[in-house]
């Protein structure tokens, strides 16, 4: 377990600080089983400038970061209403992105970091916390069960020019 964890809203000047992380815990998450093709055409597309500073100035989205020792550890990206990556999910908040750097794997990033998502779907008043993952990565389904997500659907993904199929998996708030 890694020392205190502090979640920090991620202001418009850690735009780099914070593309940088979204490639490489992208890049060490999937880069392994997915072609190099599909896997730098999903970052041109995903984590551009352009794409970051839109999605920072969306009011409808919130990023944070999870800080320890004076080290960014992992960050969250949160959706509500046409945010949301599905429509038709009402009464939900979305978790879009959910990565701990490769570093702190295994002390407690990934739970302070969910711990602050559901806190703030509470503060939402919403009945549901849901997300998207693919349906081969067992470890991250693994620990969303453990924090008490289930499947209740799917949906396609396009990595690069692969369909895959993501799991949705929610959680009840209130």
């Amino acid at each position: 377990m890694t020392k205190k964890i502090h979640i920090t809203a991620i202001k418009n000047s850690e735009k780099d600080i914070l593309r940088s992380l979204s490639i490489q815990t992208f890049l060490d998450t999937y880069a392994a089983v997915n072609t190099p093709e599909n896997i730098n055409a999903y970052l041109a597309k995903s984590f551009s400038v352009q794409r970051l500073d839109s999605e920072l100035n969306n009011t409808n989205s919130q990023f944070y970061f999870a800080r320890t020792e004076g080290a960014i550890a992992g960050y969250l990206k949160v959706n509500t209403g046409e945010a949301q990556t599905e429509q038709g999910l009402a009464d939900a908040v979305e978790i879009e992105r959910i990565y701990a750097a490769k570093a702190y794997h295994g002390k407690g990033v990934g739970k302070a970091l969910m711990q602050h998502a559901i806190t703030l779907a509470s503060a939402a008043n919403v009945r549901w916390l849901w997300l998207g993952v693919w349906e081969k990565n067992t470890h991250a389904i693994e620990f969303y069960k453990q924090q008490g997500f289930e499947i209740f659907g799917t949906h396609n993904f396009l990595m690069g020019d692969e369909p895959q199929s993501d799991f949705m998996m929610r959680r009840k708030i209130t």
